[in-house]
């Protein structure tokens, strides 16, 4: 039973894409490790988080967004899920993206130099042909409600030649910046595989093509994923594992570094980040939890 229940919950939640989708037999292992929330996420306005980012400027300070349907807007909370704003601002909702639009927001990053990214890619029905990142300065949660973005990144797929394509693999729902260059990794429905994309070309101007880098097979749906500050790791979740990969010194070939996965069961998490020894996750139902890099490093991948 305890594998039954949370396997039929995943497949309500993915029948909502309208979809055929490709699941293997039993998206669980029979050791998959329970997840216990340590927090909840407080502010009532998340309805839906669908990432987390911890600020490299603030301190105790972490990004989320919520789903598609929501406005365009972003929300800081501090460690224990309570919302970080201006002292003066008494009727809250969020930081306010005035030029930008909620259509299937999934991730979020900010680099070293205090550049926030929004992925706003989110791709059920591998239809979309409007597939961008919005970029900004990261704001200052303590002293602003409002703010805009600075470009637009509109981009598209190499290998995509249907809309839909045969094969619905062009789904993404992470975004991680590394080494001065912004990465997504997909979210499969017709193999557990995900591929490795880099974002060469950033012109706000054009339609940028992305470069293809790598794929691996993962074993699921990608739902998130983030770089560790020093570049020297990646974290990507799925909706059964949690992978950390250390990243090849001199490659973007991510997958031939070493790996390791930890099996877990827990509702629809879909926000992930590095949170100084530990990897801090959020699910769409608001819950945090807490898992220490050295849980994960125990189980390398052969």
């Amino acid at each position: 039973m305890r594998i039954i229940l949370p396997f039929i919950g995943l497949l309500l939640i993915l029948a909502c894409t309208n979809e055929k989708l490709f699941l293997p037999p039993n998206p669980y292992d029979d050791d998959a490790a329970v997840l216990r929330a340590r927090a909840r996420i407080s502010v009532e306005d998340i309805s839906e988080s669908s990432a987390i980012e911890k600020s490299n400027q603030y301190d105790d300070v972490y990004w989320t967004l919520n789903d598609s349907g929501d406005e365009a807007r972003i929300f800081a909370i501090d460690g224990d899920g309570n919302a970080v704003k201006p002292r003066w601002a008494e009727d809250y909702h969020g930081i306010i993206l005035g030029n930008a639009v909620n259509v299937d927001w999934e991730d979020l990053a900010v680099d070293n130099t205090g550049t926030m990214y929004i992925a706003a890619f989110g791709n059920n029905g591998n239809v979309r042909r409007d597939l961008a990142v919005y970029v900004l300065p990261e704001p200052d949660p303590r002293g602003t409600i409002t703010t805009r973005i600075q470009s637009t990144l509109n981009f598209r797929y190499p290998d995509q030649d249907g809309f839909p394509p045969k094969k619905k693999n062009f789904d993404a729902e992470a975004l991680f910046s590394l080494r001065g260059k912004l990465y997504l990794l997909t979210k499969h429905r017709s193999d557990t595989f995900t591929k490795l994309y880099r974002f060469d070309e950033t012109s706000p101007l054009q339609l940028n093509t992305l470069t293809l880098v790598d794929r691996y097979d993962v074993g699921g749906m990608v739902t998130a994923a983030d770089a560790a500050d020093d570049g020297s790791m990646v974290a990507i979740l799925t909706y059964n594992s949690i992978w950390v990969v250390e990243t090849p010194p001199d490659s973007d070939l991510l997958f031939s570094g070493q790996k390791f996965r930890y099996p877990i069961m827990a509702k629809q998490c879909e926000g992930i980040c590095f949170d100084g020894e530990n990897l801090r996750l959020t699910n769409e139902q608001r819950d945090i939890f807490i898992v220490p890099l050295s849980k994960v490093k125990k189980h390398p991948v052969k």
